[in-house]
Order: structure tokens, then sequence, then C-alpha cells
């Protein structure tokens, strides 16, 4: 369960950081109809005669013809709007390395490249707070405990350190 909720929060905070990282997008949506012709106006039909009591009959007039729809000019400034490419998922380690690359750094204070416990707690700490689970533990002295789980399930080695290699295992077991 610890490793599920952990795993789940770090993509979704990957998904955001990289989101972020990216930047707003500059592309201007053009609207759907901005290159498109109106269909040609259909002809309204000619109504038939009805002659009146001792005046000669007449003819019908003839139905108005329709109106052909204007060509496109093919001008490069008004293209016509493309679909976006969809969006390649990328496989979950990509997503858990990239995570641990970017957000490491800022839970290692002391730049040893190990977490010491309290580092560690600190970031799956903030993990768990950013998932909004509805079971995540509320109270502080079970978010403690589970830390301090999460620490021993992450520290293989029992180096009392979490490298990032271990942090990699951790969040994708």
């Amino acid at each position: 369960m610890l490793r599920i909720l952990t795993a789940s929060s770090l993509i979704a905070l990957a998904s955001a950081a990289s989101l972020a990282q990216t930047g707003p997008m500059d592309t201007q949506v053009a609207p759907q109809n901005a290159n498109r012709t109106e269909p040609a106006t259909p002809a309204t039909p000619a109504m038939p005669a009805t002659p009146n009591a001792g005046e000669p009959a007449t003819r019908a007039t003839p139905a108005t013809p329709a109106t052909p729809a204007e060509p496109s000019t093919g001008d490069a400034s008004d293209p016509e709007p493309q679909p976006a490419p969809a969006p390649t998922a990328e496989p979950k380690e990509v997503t858990v390395q990239k995570l641990v690359d970017a957000e490491f750094p800022t839970y290692d204070i002391n730049k040893n490249d190990e977490l010491e416990p309290a580092e560690f707690r600190k970031w799956v700490l903030a993990l768990h707070d950013a998932s909004g689970e509805a079971n995540a533990a509320k109270d502080p002295s079970a978010k403690a405990k589970w830390a301090n789980a999460a620490f021993a399930t992450a520290d293989t080695d029992k180096s009392k350190k979490v490298t990032k290699a271990e942090m990699n295992s951790f969040l994708l077991s």
C-alpha cells in the first residue's frame, strides 16, 4: 500500500513538474471553422402557378440558382487547424527516474547524494500530503510511523541512508 501510494504520488508530481518545466504553450488555436467555406445556399424551389379564375395561366418562375462556395485562397497566414499530436506515454521507470533526478537534490539538504532518515521522511511525507488519498493517515504519529517504515523498506543495504538507486527501486516496487 505504501509503495503504491508513494509511486502514484510521484508519478502525479512528475507530471506536474514536467508541465511546470515546459512553461505555457505559445501556440494559438485557430477557430475550427476559420478557413472553411460555407456550404452553397440551396436553390429556392419554384411555386406552381395557380391561375385565378378568368385570368390566363402564367408560367412558373424558374428556381434561384445555388450560389457556389468561395474557394480557399490557400493563404499560408490562415492555415487549416491541425489536430494536436497524441501524447506518448513514457514508461513508468522513465517517469520515476526523471522525478528522482529532479527532486532528490531538493531533499538532500547536506548534498551528500544520500538521504538520511530525516531527509527521506520529509520527502515521502510531502508526497503523502500531496497525494490527497482519502485513506492516507492524518495523525502526525501515524504519519511518522508510516515514513519510518517506508525508510526501512527503501534502505535495502541497511546503511541508514537512501541513495538515488534505492529511491528508484523503492518507488517502482
